[in-house]
């Protein structure tokens, strides 16, 4: 079973990210931290695991809560999102379904992700499992349940956290190139494969289905 990241890899959300990062900022008077200029500025923020790496302006406990106020406002924008599921990876997650299956593990909320999916899926063609950050447990924790009792295989992420993420789970770590994080974070947290473009990403889910 394949698994995936959400938001940067199925899902295109920089602008909306970069939008609620900007207000999470201003309304929590965190003026530290960078004023990113636009989506492709996401990178300088998006870096190793993700409340740490904001500890370069602020702490710790404040990134958690940063980041816990950013998943409320970008939840609460989603539905003016163009968009649900990168056009590319609609049919391969089609014939995954009808296949082996295929899990999304997000620290989006669940009703904003399956909203979302449902927008370009027929119902037997949505993932077997979504597991998001109303779930107990960490990203690692909910990887491991999938490997150990679901046979997931690999987990597809955007950010040098998620390869973390994959590999402390015991899954192969592939990463895309389009989503949060910059190609040189995610060399940095040595990925087992690289993918540069959604048609990429969908060509790998399609060899794994022959």
């Amino acid at each position: 079973m394949l698994t995936f990241d959400f938001d940067g890899v199925l899902h295109d959300s920089r602008a909306r990210a970069w939008r609620c990062y900007r207000e999470a900022r201003q309304e929590m008077e965190l003026h530290k931290l960078p004023d990113l200029a636009g989506p492709d500025d996401l990178p300088v923020v998006y870096q190793g695991v993700l409340s740490a790496s904001l500890t370069r302006w602020i702490d710790f406990e404040t990134a958690e809560r940063f980041w816990k106020r950013h998943a409320e406002l970008t939840a609460r924008a989603a539905d003016d999102e163009p968009h649900g599921v990168i056009g590319e990876m609609v049919g391969p997650l089609a014939e995954l379904a009808a296949g082996p299956g295929y899990a999304v593990v997000t620290g989006s909320h669940h009703t904003t992700v399956h909203g979302l999916l449902a927008r370009d899926l027929h119902a037997e063609a949505m993932p077997r499992l979504l597991l998001s950050r109303d779930e107990p447990g960490s990203k690692t924790d909910k990887l491991r349940l999938l490997r150990t009792r679901h046979g997931a295989s690999a987990y597809v992420g955007d950010t040098g956290s998620d390869v973390l993420h994959a590999h402390a789970a015991g899954l192969t770590a592939i990463a895309v190139a389009y989503g949060y994080a910059s190609r040189e974070d995610l060399h940095a947290a040595a990925p087992d494969r690289i993918l540069s473009t959604p048609g990429d990403l969908a060509a790998y889910c399609q060899a794994r289905t022959t």
